[in-house]
């Protein structure tokens, strides 16, 4: 085993974070550097069942109580006792960006503790909050500009970031706010698909002439940004003949009537789009993507979604909104379409042109899916 340790600071960590970047970011970077991992999380009512470790990755929750929980100023004092405590044993802290605002401070922290560890930090940032920072740059207050120095401190101790996505790489590149200056420590990495799992669950993938005339989508249905909505609105205008149609994921309350009425206008598609329910058992809802043929996403805004190297792993032709990672992971339009946000129309006419063949979408001829993996991902790491 080695002596050596990666640590996580998170919040909030939930079950669901277990299958997703947030858990298997550290774990196949521990993997490549032969470090143990550890992830600091505080303990609230919806993870108070997570076990000790998965897979070798300790889960360690703060010693905070319930009161103290609710409130950030303490989940703040609380991470920097730990990391106070923990600095001299820990070689590589990661943070992930969104979930840890005050990681600037941390790392400067850390450092002051343990100057010859690294610290690594996962951008998890839209690149449209960069253009809008980079256009309100004209305000200014004291809180404002310490927040500044201390970022540009950190900046220079900080030894890693990574971003997702090109649009979001670009658009760093190009901006001249001081919290961005990463220089040559910005790497772009996008999500990865967990290889590993997949290999130990057996699963037998189809090939392209064994799949069916299925189309699926994966995710929150109707909460806001999935704009679960414009799927429906495009249907109603395609003939389906002998394809199918899946929604996997939570139905939100909100989009219940609409897919009442759906059915209502479509009686002829009652069989044919169907409602699946959530499905949290992989080899389950991997098997789906390995059915379809066919993955839509239909979101008004996304990082780099899980369910795109999900649905590229089993060779599903990728019809998205022009969401961050569209472009890339479509690579141009090699493995699928990108259709404006929003719009249902363009939806419709991609969406009838693969029902009635004019459109080709066995289009994975020759692809290493193994460019998927966090394995290879991972790499792009200099750390």
């Amino acid at each position: 085993m080695s002596e050596k340790n990666l640590t996580l600071v998170f919040n909030p960590l939930w079950p669901e974070h277990i299958s997703k970047d947030v858990f298997l970011v550290p774990y196949y970077l521990g993997k490549e550097l032969d470090y143990n991992v550890n992830i600091v999380y505080t303990p609230s009512e919806k993870n108070k069942d997570l076990p000790k470790a998965i897979n070798g990755v300790k889960l360690n929750p703060l010693r905070i109580n319930r009161q103290e929980s609710q409130s950030t100023f303490w989940e703040i004092i609380k991470t920097c006792l730990y990391i106070i405590k923990h600095a001299k044993s820990i070689d590589l802290l990661m943070f992930i960006r969104s979930c840890s605002p005050y990681y600037e401070l941390q790392s400067l922290l850390y450092k002051k503790l343990n100057p010859k560890g690294k610290v690594y930090v996962k951008l998890d940032i839209n690149p449209n909050v960069i253009v809008e920072k980079n256009n309100n740059n004209s305000s200014f207050s004291f809180k404002y500009y310490v927040h500044q120095q201390i970022k540009i401190v950190s900046l220079k101790l900080i030894d890693c970031f990574s971003c997702e996505t090109s649009i979001t790489y670009k658009k760093i590149k190009e901006s001249s706010l001081p919290e961005f200056q990463f220089g040559n420590k910005l790497e772009l990495v996008p999500n990865g698909f967990d290889e590993e799992l997949l290999q130990s669950l057996h699963l037998q993938e189809r090939a392209y002439d064994e799949k069916e005339n299925l189309i699926i989508t994966v995710g929150r249905l109707g909460s806001p940004e999935k704009n679960t909505e414009m799927f429906l609105q495009a249907l109603n205008k395609v003939k389906l003949n002998n394809w199918q149609v899946c929604f996997i994921g939570t139905i939100d309350s909100r989009i219940e009537k609409t897919i009442e009425l759906f059915y209502k206008e479509n009686p002829d598609k009652i069989k044919s789009v169907n409602f699946v329910g959530p499905i949290f058992d992989k080899n389950e809802l991997w098997e789906f993507y390995n059915r379809a043929k066919v993955f839509v996403l239909t979101s008004d805004w996304e990082g780099y979604p899980i369910v795109f190297p999900e649905a590229k792993r089993f060779r599903n032709y990728l019809v998205s909104t022009d969401v961050a990672a569209c472009r890339d992971i479509i690579e141009n339009e090699k493995y699928g379409a990108c259709i404006p946000i929003n719009d249902h129309d363009r939806l419709s006419i991609v969406l009838n042109e693969i029902v009635i063949g004019k459109r080709n979408i066995d289009v994975y001829k020759g692809y290493n899916v193994g460019d998927l993996s966090w394995q290879t991902q991972i790499k792009k790491l200099k750390l």
